[in-house]
Parts: structure tokens; C-alpha cells; sequence
């Protein structure tokens, strides 16, 4: 008897232990897939993009890309998994295929996916250089991916019909190797363009350069509606008087009311983000002073200057001493936030003191704070 209680004992340990074992958690899949989202021209790389791999619809894994674009995507099973890169409104995707025990390097990504731009031209600043260069571009035909609008006096006949429906010069009617030369590309102009909410719906960003006509805030009111409703506004320096129909008070930006004041030429910023600052050293070998401050040396005689911020509602990016005539015409220096971002609605706002270099022959530090920012406002 002893003896069958026994075996019954060692039977019954031996199947829980079985059991046990199979109510184990497998262990953790060793697989990944790793890579570099970058800009449209293959070479700029893009920062804190969203990066997700998803297998049978589910998505099983996210991470963010880094400084200099890469990111890794762990644990992964064996499988089929969709790769879904997304800075804001640019994005990319990917189907790769994961084995047992495999790391998958991907070749670099660029950005394939695009936001529809609409871009104003203005004397003084030139962004569509900006956007040309990190590859909003046709490789074939060598156009650009955005369309380019008059920003002062009237539009002239063009040729063929292509993006957006409307109609665009042939190709040959803008330089390439001189973004500053790329001309407009659309029949209408930016009073048709503010005129008219259907028009200003067609476009997911609208930038306006600084030196646009500043003739038409008499629609103001249609601004503010595109922007509420989802859209983004980039404008710099004298196009402030289009964002003033979204803020100019307590709640977001307040302009000083003695208008384009501005007095320096340059100022030694401080840089507020440390991805931008990373962004700059890591990638393109930029020195910064005590690690945080630039030189920002983009400004015209007579810049706009912004009076105050609201903290609770608004990003500024940069702040440096400056002069400037305050609102009793007196000469002062103080230090001045120099741009900003802030969200109205569903949509959002980017405004600078400053701009671009105003010419193509490579990118200047100032550029590249604006081409970092120009995918960080996608993303607002």
C-alpha cells in the first residue's frame, strides 16, 4: 500500500509539473528590424518620427526614430509586419519579412509621402529653397512637389494642368540649381488664394514669405477658418499681418503694436529644444556657444518683433537680446523670443522674426533651423 501511495504521489507531482510547464510564458521573440527615416532627399535625417511595425492589422511594436534617424523596432515574432514611418504629415511604409532569430536591417527610407503645399512668394524670404532642397522635388522632371504662388501683383497665363488641379508652368520655367529663382506655378495668385475658403482648403500647410503683398487682411477671417479647421500657417516676419487674424493678444502671440521695429541685424540665440540642438551637432557638425546658443543673422532693418508669448499656449524656439523701438518709439534692448509654434483648433500656427538666407548655395545654420522646424510644425 505504501508503495502505491507512493507512485500515485510521483505521478500526480509529475503532471502538475507538466502542467506548470505548459502555462509557462513563451519566451520573448528575439527578432527585430531596424533603420533610417530621413528626408525627402535621402540624406537629412528626420527626428522623433513615429515608427510602427504592425502584423495582421495589430500594431505589435513602436518606437521613436533618433537624432540621426535610426530606430529599432524589438521583439518581434516571425511574420509579415508593415513598417509605418510618419513625422506629422510626411510618412513612409515598408513590408518586411522577419525570420526566427533575424535582424532585419532595412536600406535607408526617405520620406515618400507628402503633405499638400501651397507655398507665397514674398521679396525677402525664400522657404520654397528650403523645401526644394530637402527634396520636394520631382527626380525626373525636376519640379517641385508644392505649388509656388505669386504673392504680389497679378498672375499671368500658364500652360499645362497639373497638381492640385490647377494650372502650372512647364517645366523649364523655374532654375534648379538656384532655389531662389523657382517661380510660380499655379494661375491664380495669393488674393485669389485668401479670397477663397475652398481654395485655402486644398492645402495642408500654407507658407508665407515674408515680403508677400500685405494688401488682403481683409480676409483675415478666412485664415483663421482654414487654420481652425486643420490647417497649418507658416509665415515669417512681415507676413505677421496674416497671423494677426489668428493672434495678436493674451491668448497666443501679442505683436508690438509699433510695427516693424526691429532694430538688430543678428542676435546670440538660445535654442530651447535639445532634439534641435542634438539635431544640429550629431548630423551636421554645428557648433553651438555654452551648447545651447546660435548666431541668428537673418533679419531685415525694420523686423517685426513679437511682444509677448503665452506659456500655457505657446512654444518658443529661440530667445536672444535684440533692439528694437518699443511702443514710444525709444530705442531699447531686451531679450525677445524669435519664434513660434501654437496649436488653434485642429490646426496650427508657425511664426519667425526671421527667415531663410535668401539664397541657394547650400544650406546656412538658419536654414537648417527652419527645415528642422518645417517638419516639427507637420507634426503640430
Amino acid at each position: 500500500m505504501k508503495f502505491q501511495k507512493l507512485t500515485l504521489l510521483l505521478l500526480a507531482i509529475t503532471f502538475f509539473t507538466a502542467c506548470d510547464k505548459d502555462n509557462e510564458p513563451a519566451p520573448l521573440a528575439e527578432s527585430s528590424i531596424s533603420g533610417k527615416f530621413l528626408a525627402p532627399n535621402n540624406v537629412d535625417p528626420i527626428v522623433n518620427a513615429v515608427v510602427t511595425a504592425s502584423k495582421d492589422g495589430n500594431v505589435v511594436a513602436e518606437t521613436y526614430s533618433g537624432t540621426d534617424g535610426s530606430f529599432t523596432l524589438t521583439n518581434l515574432t516571425v511574420g509579415e509586419y508593415e513598417v509605418s514611418l510618419q513625422k506629422g504629415l510626411f510618412s513612409s511604409a515598408r513590408t518586411v519579412e522577419v525570420a526566427e532569430d533575424d535582424d532585419v536591417q532595412i536600406p535607408n527610407i526617405p520620406i515618400e509621402s507628402f503633405p499638400r503645399i501651397g507655398v507665397v512668394k514674398g521679396v525677402y524670404d525664400n522657404i520654397e529653397s528650403i523645401l526644394y532642397d530637402i527634396g520636394l522635388v520631382n527626380p525626373i522632371t525636376q519640379e517641385p512637389l508644392f505649388d509656388i504662388i505669386q504673392g504680389n501683383g497679378i498672375g499671368r497665363p500658364l500652360a499645362t494642368t497639373g497638381h492640385h488641379g490647377h494650372h502650372h508652368d512647364e517645366p523649364g520655367m523655374f532654375s534648379p540649381e538656384d532655389g531662389t529663382n523657382l517661380v510660380p506655378n499655379v494661375s491664380f495668385t495669393f488674393a485669389d488664394l485668401v479670397a477663397s475658403p475652398d481654395m485655402l482648403a486644398e492645402y495642408d500647410i500654407i507658407f508665407l514669405n515674408c515680403g508677400l503683398s500685405e494688401s488682403y487682411t481683409q480676409f483675415n477671417a478666412n485664415i483663421l477658418d482654414y487654420v481652425t479647421n486643420g490647417g497649418i500657417l507658416y509665415a515669417t516676419d512681415f507676413a505677421f499681418k496674416y497671423v494677426q487674424g489668428i493672434s495678436d493678444g493674451p491668448a497666443y502671440i501679442d505683436f508690438l503694436d509699433n510695427e516693424k521695429s526691429g532694430q538688430s541685424l543678428s542676435t546670440e540665440a538660445t535654442i530651447f529644444d535639445q532634439d534641435l540642438i542634438d539635431w544640429l551637432q550629431i548630423n551636421f557638425g554645428i557648433t553651438l556657444n555654452n551648447n545651447d546658443t546660435i548666431l541668428l543673422d537673418e533679419f531685415l532693418p525694420g523686423w517685426q518683433v513679437v511682444d509677448s508669448a503665452n506659456d500655457a499656449t505657446v512654444i518658443s524656439w529661440f530667445n536672444g537680446p535684440v533692439e528694437f523701438r518699443d511702443n514710444s518709439n525709444n530705442s531699447v534692448q531686451q531679450n525677445k523670443d524669435l519664434a513660434f509654434t501654437f496649436l488653434v483648433g485642429e490646426g496650427g500656427v508657425f511664426y519667425s522674426s526671421f527667415h531663410t538666407e535668401n539664397h541657394d548655395d547650400g544650406f546656412s545654420t538658419v536654414d537648417r533651423l527652419l527645415e528642422y522646424l518645417v517638419f516639427e510644425l507637420s507634426a503640430l
